[in-house]
């Protein structure tokens, strides 16, 4: 009994990673890069990104610096290829450290678009340009981009990435469950008397 518990649990734990990989592989994800990952406050940058909607009533993607409600740095439309591409200047006040840069876009129903927003992260070198710089200082106040970038941006993907951590931690138990009740059984087969004629 404890071997076909066993058993069931091993192949059973399969189960819950493929529902998670199909619900992931069915979402495409928006993307967003910018050409330099170091730059200086004031200095002109160009982001780009794949894979916005060109459906009728959704709105032109809209740059912002931190969050989805921070600093707008610039509106782009989306290319009928469903990319996007546009240059401008970072603050004058920013100070030295990690910003988030996220790029928006909602639908008719004002909702945010499927795969949005898609972020990325510029450091900031050089000193800021006026006495404001504390005010625009770095959002997690590390010198690291390991801080919560994506939290602190908002939600995002992230209902994608929970199910697949979920589905991996319940993957894990089952197998490692049913790997322990098989294992079990051998030893107590291997352990038994045996009795001859």
């Amino acid at each position: 009994m404890k071997r076909k518990l066993g058993l069931t649990l091993v192949f059973g734990a399969a189960l819950p990673l493929a529902v998670a990989s199909v619900a992931w592989a069915c979402g495409v994800l928006t993307t967003l890069s910018v050409n330099t990952k170091v730059a200086s406050p004031g200095q002109t940058v160009t982001v780009t990104g794949k894979n916005w909607s060109t459906n009728a009533g959704t709105t032109p993607v809209t740059i912002r610096l931190r969050s989805r409600t921070g600093q707008v740095l610039a509106t782009t439309a989306v290319q009928p290829s469903r990319g996007i591409s546009e240059t401008f200047a970072l603050p004058a006040s920013l100070s030295p450290g990690w910003y988030v840069i996220l790029a928006t876009q909602f639908n008719a129903n004002g909702a945010a678009t499927a795969g949005t927003p898609g972020r990325t992260t510029v450091r900031i070198q050089g000193a800021a340009s006026s006495q404001d710089a504390a005010v625009a200082a770095a959002p997690w106040g590390s010198s690291t981009p390991s801080g919560p970038a994506a939290s602190a941006a908002g939600t995002g993907g992230s209902g994608s990435l929970l199910a697949i951590m979920l589905a991996a931690t319940l993957s894990l138990t089952m197998l490692a469950g049913g790997w322990k009740l098989l294992s079990r059984s051998r030893s107590r087969s291997v352990a038994a008397p045996q009795f001859g004629v």
